[in-house]
């Protein structure tokens, strides 16, 4: 596609008028960027887990795209350049233009394609939360659906319905701005949670509750790196997090916060030491955009 609309009167390219706009919204920082206001309810999760917010590719306003972490005004242009999104093969494809696989694969932890239940690839399917390439294949199989009921119903059979639940905010026509990724708390979640995780299964889960409690995220890895490899315990990590002690959680644990960078950890670790959760979820917000603190406050570690 081009992604080029010609304003008949002055001769604007779409790209022109988008790059405009980004400039006067971007000015005005994080606190505009729309998805501050956020109420509590719409990043609610189960008991045992926390919320991964994802930005809706169609209809996120520009500055809540730029606050995702690397994108800033260049890529937020390319974003918005090429709506709408009908599956996100269309937007790797677009973004492979500008950026490594690596790239496109870290904006995707926090954005979608919103999925049409009866129209939607293996690819597109496996966006939802529960859905592994194994059950896009079983939904294909089932269609058509009659409604998104019918659906989540459908998902229910193959993953969980949490899971299912969460998956219905990232559903056409009716996706909003924001969906709702789940994590489970590696340390509280229920056996029953844990098991529904894509990947785990009774093998898996038994080894996650033999090494309770975990202290940091690298205990987990190690722990599971003696039964799977890396690739397959990043996998896990999509849906799992060790809590985050402020004063004490390294670089790796920190990161598991939504909208946190690299140099952002580094910034809150030479902080230290906090007074409360308080402090430190103030300190995170010079970092991360007001909803990834929002999301960041269920993956801290309960004071002690």
């Amino acid at each position: 596609m081009t992604g080029r609309i010609v304003s008949s009167a002055r001769g604007f390219s779409r790209r022109t008028l988008i790059a405009a706009g980004l400039g006067a919204g971007l000015a005005a920082g994080f606190a505009r960027a729309g998805i501050s206001a956020q109420n509590a309810s719409d990043l609610a999760a189960p008991t045992g887990a926390a919320s991964w917010p994802k930005l809706n590719l169609n209809s996120a306003a520009a500055e809540a795209l730029a606050a995702v972490p690397a994108a800033g005004e260049r890529m937020t242009r390319e974003f918005l350049e090429y709506r709408p999104y009908a599956s996100i093969g269309q937007f790797r494809g677009e973004l492979s233009k500008y950026i490594s696989p690596e790239d496109t694969a870290a904006f995707e932890s926090y954005l979608f394609v919103p999925v049409d239940p009866n129209q939607a690839d293996t690819d597109t399917l496996q966006q939802l939360p529960g859905v592994n390439v194994d059950a896009a294949q079983q939904l294909i199989a089932g269609r058509p659906f009659a409604d998104a009921d019918t659906f989540v119903a459908a998902l229910a059979g193959l993953a969980s319905q949490e899971l299912a639940d969460a998956a219905r905010t990232f559903l056409a026509p009716d996706a909003g701005e924001i969906a709702t990724w789940l994590r489970y708390d590696l340390n509280t979640a229920s056996e029953t949670q844990l098991i529904a995780t894509p990947g785990a299964g009774k093998r898996m889960t038994r080894e996650f509750l033999e090494y309770r409690p975990y202290a940091s995220v690298g205990q987990f890895r190690g722990e599971m790196g003696k039964y799977i490899d890396p690739e397959d315990v990043a996998a896990l990590e999509r849906y799992l997090f060790v809590p985050v002690d402020p004063n004490q959680a390294d670089a790796d644990t920190l990161l598991q916060l939504p909208g946190l960078t690299a140099d952002g950890a580094q910034a809150l670790i030479a902080a230290r030491p906090f007074a409360d959760a308080a402090a430190f979820l103030t300190a995170l917000g010079q970092q991360a955009a007001p909803i990834w603190v929002e999301a960041s406050k269920s993956y801290l570690a309960a004071a002690s």
